[in-house]
């Protein structure tokens, strides 16, 4: 059960791939959320929106588990160019994936119906 002290909402947007260790790891440290799935033209990659109420001592914690399990990592990415004549390839592109941006917003009232 959430804690009746709650003083802050906080919205994490994680990488698909990478929420469900987040997501089973935060339940094991009694991290109570909401999840929002995001899905969106813009990125590629798909992401998660998960919503929590916490006392803002709680805070370090949370980010220590977001940090250990919603790492960035690099991937490459095929680029094909096509020309007149033939169908060329250029070198990879690399990209960087995966991470979690937090948002923290202070919370003058909760009530849990």
């Amino acid at each position: 059960m959430p804690d009746p002290d709650i003083d802050l909402l906080v919205l994490i947007v994680v990488s698909s791939s990478q929420s469900k260790k987040l997501m089973a790891n935060l339940n094991r440290q009694h991290f109570y959320f909401t999840t929002i799935d995001s899905n969106n033209s813009l990125f590629v990659e798909q992401s998660v929106c998960l919503l929590l109420g916490l006392k803002h001592e709680r805070m370090d914690t949370l980010k220590s588990l977001v940090r250990k399990y919603c790492l960035p990592y690099r991937k490459l990415i095929p680029v094909e160019m096509r020309s007149m004549r033939e169908l060329s390839s250029l070198p990879m592109l690399e990209s960087q994936e995966g991470g979690a941006t937090l948002y923290a917003l202070p919370v003058e009232f909760f009530d849990q119906i």
